[in-house]
């Protein structure tokens, strides 16, 4: 369409709005043109600011993680393990009632997100990852380092142990 400028960065955009609104019945005109690439233009900025503003509260979450003490935790759920952080072990396994706390270390959000990417190719799904050896021997370390969780509260056994050998 000759109405919208070839170099406007917002082109494509402009093009899919009018086309909506040839769509709605409505005539295309220089006016029409006007109104979506005014929309459109907004309708970036307003992406652009609420990016901004979602990033915002994400560096806060992390930097109020630094602050208070965390626990990146590895539980096994059914036959996943899940890599979670939270501030409240006790509320946290009371809500989730795992089979297993596998491991338990120091750590805030950026400490669970990295894990999250190290063992991306195992996972399930969100925070639910499959037990694959990669998975195994960073818990057996954690294990050996800091020592296997003692925690009893809020487990439901189904009878099977990953790591009874430690």
């Amino acid at each position: 369409m000759d109405k919208v400028d070839p170099q406007d960065p917002d082109r494509t955009d402009i093009l899919l709005m009018v086309h909506r609104f040839e769509l709605a019945g409505i005539e295309i005109d220089e006016r029409a043109v006007e109104i979506a690439a005014k929309y459109m233009r907004w309708e970036r900025e307003r992406r652009a600011e609420q990016s901004a503003k979602q990033r915002a509260e994400w560096e806060q979450r992390q930097a109020e993680t630094e602050v208070r003490e965390c626990w990146v935790y590895f539980i096994r759920i059914g036959q996943l393990v899940k890599i979670g952080m939270t501030t409240n072990l006790a509320n946290r396994f009371s809500s989730l009632r795992p089979n297993e706390v596998l491991a338990i270390q120091p750590g805030g959000l950026a400490d669970e997100t990295a894990l999250h990417r190290k063992f991306a190719p195992l996972r399930a799904g969100g925070e639910f990852f499959h037990p694959g050896p990669p998975l195994q021997e960073h818990i057996r370390e954690l294990r050996q380092r800091i020592g296997a969780p003692q925690w009893k509260k809020s487990l439901v056994p189904d009878g099977n142990n990953w790591f009874t050998d430690l």
